[in-house]
């Protein structure tokens, strides 16, 4: 089957990202052929992104900061991994010149490649691009959950994308409350939409099972912004009653709104235990800090489908994540049942990932007796873990290979 996958964002440095990037990889392992269209900053490498792919899957790049779009990759999220240009920010110039850039890279992509299905990322305005230029092509996309976000939160191209997301042959929800939201949404019939679900790539995240001895290490891997719940996590940190060699912190990533990162960094310089910012790395970097890690903590306040949970989780760690929509369905009992993990209540919210502030001191008690049961526990049991394997993007491509042949 020849597949042309489509996204707006950067292709290597997201969750949805790293999400296409397995599916790519995975579908590849079947025998597909895959060509890309995705943005890129005019300073980025498209051999990096070809040789992601062992130059096996030809990139068509929509090439931002360059004379025809003269400002950032947008982004799906405020504050992204990389200087980004918000869609609630962006003109009807902007988007204009967007969606014309966009066209010529499909175009050039559909040319040479003739795709027998189109799949695009995030349900929002690059998908409808896609649906409205190419009307008599299968085009199915993934949901990746920022993209709901998006539409409820701001009026960006609202009339469009909802006209065009109905127009889809087939949506790809991660979990089960996932189809809901979009369902009603959209206003489109549950047949329509189909739960996929998400993996991780077992080739790069396994278990090196390291012995463990000292202090005990809590880590963090994501942006360093406010929506990620680090403020509170901090204060729980700061408020356990351990001796400051008893735990090590590091947390790995970056944000790119300034104002945010720098109070999350001040915050954390602040606390009585270490914490130490080694920002973004790559995937192997990653999997070596997730494997010298004992307890790994999303307290994040809202997610599409948090995927380092399964990188962590298959290195080995205890895992404590906010009960954000969906997650503890897509884990699934055996991960909730194994003594490993522990879903934390999230505040009440006065709009999407900003909690009333008369929430924050109950939510920070709960992280606080989180983290004491898992540091507790790994006190204890420093090499119990869990096999995930099934998770993988392999069986994730062979589910997403078969619901594609059905629909072609």
């Amino acid at each position: 089957m020849n597949i042309l996958h489509v996204s707006a964002q950067k292709p290597d440095s997201t969750g949805s990202g790293i999400y296409m990037s397995g599916i790519i990889k995975g579908m590849q392992k079947l025998g597909n052929k895959q060509v890309l269209v995705a943005g890129i900053d005019i300073e980025d490498n498209v051999e990096n992104i070809e040789n992601k792919f062992d130059n096996k899957v030809e990139f068509f790049p929509v090439i931002y900061n360059s004379k025809e779009l003269d400002f950032n990759v947008p982004g799906m999220s405020d504050n992204m991994p990389y200087p980004s240009t918000r869609y609630r920010d962006m003109s009807y110039s902007m988007a204009e010149k967007m969606k014309k850039a966009i066209i010529a890279s499909l175009k050039e992509a559909v040319r040479n490649f003739e795709p027998d299905v189109i799949v695009c990322h995030h349900l929002y305005f690059s998908t409808s691009i896609v649906r409205e230029l190419f009307p008599d092509k299968k085009v199915v996309a993934i949901s990746h959950g920022t993209c709901l976000r998006q539409i409820r939160s701001i009026d960006f191209k609202k009339d469009y994308i909802l006209d065009n997301v109905k127009k889809l042959d087939r949506i790809y929800a991660l979990h089960n409350e996932q189809k809901k939201i979009i369902a009603n949404i959209f206003g489109i019939n549950n047949e329509k939409i189909e739960v996929l679900g998400s993996g991780y790539d077992s080739s790069v995240f396994y278990n090196k099972k390291y012995k463990k001895e000292g202090s005990v290490k809590i880590s963090y891997a994501g942006k360093l912004s406010y929506s990620k719940g680090l403020l509170p996590f901090i204060d729980a940190l700061d408020s356990l009653d351990y001796d400051k060699n008893t735990i090590k912190i590091v947390f790995a990533g970056d944000g790119s709104i300034e104002e945010e990162k720098n109070t999350i960094i001040k915050k954390a310089n602040n606390c009585k235990y270490e914490i130490d910012f080694i920002g973004r790395v790559d995937q192997f970097r990653l999997c070596e800090e997730l494997n010298k890690s004992d307890i790994f903590v999303l307290p994040s306040y809202y997610e599409g489908l948090p995927l380092v949970l399964l990188e962590a989780m298959s290195c080995g760690n205890y895992i404590i994540s906010t009960d954000v929509d969906g997650v503890e369905e897509w884990l699934g009992d055996r991960i909730k049942n194994s003594g490993l993990i522990e879903y934390v209540s999230l505040p009440k919210m006065k709009a999407v990932s900003i909690p009333y502030e008369e929430e924050l001191d109950a939510f920070k008690n709960r992280l606080k007796y989180a983290i004491e049961k898992a540091v507790d526990f790994r006190i204890k049991n420093r090499d119990k873990s869990l096999n995930i394997e099934n998770l993988s993007w392999d069986g994730l491509a062979k589910s997403l290979l078969g619901s594609l042949e059905k629909a072609i």
